[in-house]
């Protein structure tokens, strides 16, 4: 049996909850970006930045509905900004094994070039902070615009190169900017629901600029839509003509471990 084509059970929800790990899928993500972010988000402006992205993300999500919902990026815990959403069912995938470990989600351990899910069959992704570990981020995306079903939603949360990001990224890390992301969407048959929002005007400093004159100014820059946040959300759905892969799952590698025995998938 070719085991890089293979059809999942027929309740994605089920199979996912029986994948326990998911070895050497694709290539290596930056370990070193990784790293750095679970570390960043765990200082004092990463707490306050993660704590206005969830309340962003939250309101994002309510316009996703289905049966599944994956959530990708460096810090589990944020993954509790869709608990809330209209989504039946939500995961959480990561290449880091102790990220998977803390979630409170049914997880997996993955990297994005390569995800263990059919095409077609996912209700709406949240890819949050995960392209700036990514190998190839153009790919990445590639990938996950594969697994989301036609009508489906995609939200992506990522630090903005026209920004003090720019000038302090570690080694390994990928940034790209809303315009270029804008466009691999359009060209996978996605549809943008709403402008790029900028929030974080502050970028990456570790300043407390909290007060209301800070606070009047980050708004100002936020409803004028300036391309200068330290970060920008994308939200996008997927059009009913937009139809990537052939419904099987893309491994460069044959090193799967899942406990559900998979199944041929007759050719198309």
């Amino acid at each position: 049996m070719d085991s890089a084509r293979y059809k999942m059970a027929p309740n994605l929800v089920a199979t996912l909850r029986e994948i326990t790990v998911i070895r050497n899928l694709a290539p290596p993500v930056s370990s070193h970006a990784l790293q750095f972010m679970r570390n960043w988000f765990e200082t004092e402006p990463g707490k306050r930045l993660l704590q206005r992205e969830t309340a962003l993300i939250r309101s994002q999500v309510r316009r996703f509905h289905g049966e599944s919902l994956l959530w990708m990026g460096p810090v589990p815990r944020a993954a509790s900004a869709t608990a809330r959403c209209m989504v039946k069912s939500r995961f959480y995938l990561s290449p880091d094994p102790s990220a998977a470990r803390d979630s409170e989600l049914p997880s997996s351990i993955s990297a994005s070039r390569a995800l263990p899910i059919p095409s077609n069959s996912v209700d709406g992704v949240v890819v949050h902070h995960a392209l700036e570990y990514a190998e190839d981020a153009r790919a990445a995306i590639r990938e996950i615009s594969r697994v989301i079903r036609p009508g489906g939603r995609l939200l992506i949360c990522s630090f903005n190169p026209l920004s003090m990001w720019n000038l302090r990224r570690p080694r390994g890390m990928t940034l790209v900017t809303a315009y270029r992301l804008s466009d691999w969407l359009a060209v996978l048959g996605f549809d943008r629901e709403e402008g790029v929002r900028y929030m974080n005007y502050r970028a990456n400093m570790n300043l407390r600029l909290d007060g209301e004159r800070w606070r009047k100014v980050g708004d100002w820059l936020a409803e004028r839509h300036v391309p200068t946040g330290g970060v920008y959300l994308v939200l996008a759905a997927k059009n009913a003509a937009a139809r990537t892969g052939i419904g099987h799952v893309t491994a460069e590698g044959s090193n799967i471990a899942p406990l559900a025995m998979p199944r041929p998938m007759a050719r198309q």
